[in-house]
C-alpha cells in the first residue's frame, strides 16, 4: 500500500480512538486494547478506496476518515459480540475482552462500540450513510439469528449459506463502500457498482475464512478453529456433505472436527475416501470464492484506471484461493 494510503489509515485510526475515548477508567482500558490490536483495516480501506477512486480533489477528508472510522468501530462492536456468542477466548492472537474482563463487561463494550459508531455517523452530512448503518445492523443480527438456527443443521444448502452469510458479513463490507462513494459524491449508478462489488468481496472474505476454520488453519485465522465446536454449517461441509451422500451426516460432521469417523460401520477405506472428498470439498468451496472476487475486478473495470483503482484490485487479488 502506498505511503499515502498508510498516512490516511492512520488518520482513521486516530478518528477511531478520539471516538472511542471515555472518562470511565475501566470502559476506556478495554476499548483501547481491543482498539490497538487492529487487523487489516479491510473496511475502512474499502471506505477510503471507494471515496477517492474518482475526482479524490473534490473529497472532503475529515468526512471521509469518519465515516471509515464509523464502519470499523461498528465491524469491532460485532468482532466484540462474536466472542461472547462463540465464547472465544482469542482474537487476533490475544487474549478476547470476554476472556480478560468477563461476558457482561465485553456485552456493555459491544454495545458502546455501536453508540460510537453510530455517534459517528450521525454527524456526517451525508444522512444515507447513517440510515444505510442501521439496516445493516439489522441485517447482522438476523444473520446471526440465521447461524444459531442452522446449527448442527445438516440440511443446510449452499442458498441458505450464501444468504446467512451476506447478511452477517457482507452487509458491513458493502456499507464500507456505500459509505465511501457517497462520501465521494459519486453518482447513483456507480454508488451501486461498488456496493455490489462490497458484497461480493464479504462474500469472499467469508468463505476464505470459513475454509481456514474448516482445515484448522489456526495461523491464518489468528484464533482457535470454531466453528465445528459450534455446530456452524460453513460452505465446504455442505459442499463435503453433497459429495458424500452420508446416512449418517453426523459421523462425517465428527470425522471432519476429531479426525476419525465414531461409526463402527466405517471402515479405515472410508475414512480415506473422506478424506479426499474433504480436500476436494475445500478446492470447489475455493472456486467459489474466487467467482466472487472475479466479479469483484469486473466491477472495477467501471472506473478510470488510477492508483486507487490499482490498489484496490491488488487488495482483491490478495484475497484469491489457488485451487
Amino acid at each position: 500500500m502506498p505511503e499515502g494510503l498508510e498516512y490516511m489509515l492512520q488518520n482513521v485510526k486516530d478518528y477511531m480512538l478520539n471516538a472511542i475515548d471515555t472518562k470511565d477508567f475501566m470502559l476506556r482500558e478495554m476499548a483501547m486494547y481491543f482498539a490497538q490490536n487492529q487487523g487489516k483495516m479491510l473496511r475502512p480501506r474499502l471506505t477510503l478506496f471507494c471515496g477517492l477512486i474518482e475526482n479524490p480533489e473534490n473529497v472532503d477528508m475529515d468526512e471521509l476518515y469518519r465515516a471509515a472510522a464509523g464502519v470499523e468501530i461498528l465491524h469491532m462492536s460485532a468482532l466484540v459480540h462474536d466472542d461472547i456468542l462463540d465464547e472465544g477466548e482469542i482474537r487476533r492472537g490475544k487474549p478476547s475482552i470476554n476472556a480478560l474482563y468477563g461476558r457482561d463487561k465485553a456485552l456493555l463494550l459491544g454495545d458502546y462500540f455501536y453508540s460510537c459508531a453510530l455517534r459517528l455517523m450521525s454527524n456526517l452530512s451525508h444522512t444515507c450513510i447513517l440510515k444505510e448503518a442501521l439496516r445493516v445492523i439489522a441485517l447482522m443480527v438476523e444473520g446471526e439469528i440465521k447461524q444459531q438456527r442452522q446449527a448442527f443443521d445438516f440440511t443446510t444448502s449452499i442458498k441458505d449459506y450464501i444468504i446467512r452469510i451476506t447478511y452477517k458479513t457482507a452487509s458491513l463490507t458493502s456499507l464500507s463502500c456505500f459509505a465511501g462513494a457517497c462520501t465521494g459524491k459519486l453518482p447513483d449508478d456507480k454508488v451501486k457498482l461498488l456496493v455490489k462489488m462490497g458484497q461480493d468481496l464479504g462474500k469472499a472474505y467469508q468463505i476464505r475464512d470459513d475454509i481456514m476454520d474448516f482445515m484448522g488453519d489456526e495461523q491464518h485465522l489468528k484464533k482457535p478453529a470454531s466453528d465445528l465446536d459450534q455446530g456452524t454449517i460453513t460452505l465446504p461441509m455442505i459442499l463435503l456433505l453433497k459429495m458424500t451422500k452420508p446416512q449418517n451426516p453426523h459421523a462425517i460432521f465428527s470425522y471432519i472436527k476429531n479426525g476419525q469417523l465414531r461409526d463402527g460401520n466405517w471402515t479405515a477405506e472410508n475414512e480415506i475416501c473422506v478424506a479426499q472428498l474433504k480436500k476436494a470439498a475445500v478446492n470447489k468451496a475455493a472456486q467459489y470464492c474466487n467467482r466472487f472476487l472475479t466479479r469483484c475486478i469486473k466491477y472495477l473495470d467501471n472506473f478510470p484506471s488510477c492508483k486507487i483503482k490499482e490498489n484496490m484490485a491488488e487488495t482483491i487479488e490478495n484475497i484469491y484461493i489457488d485451487t
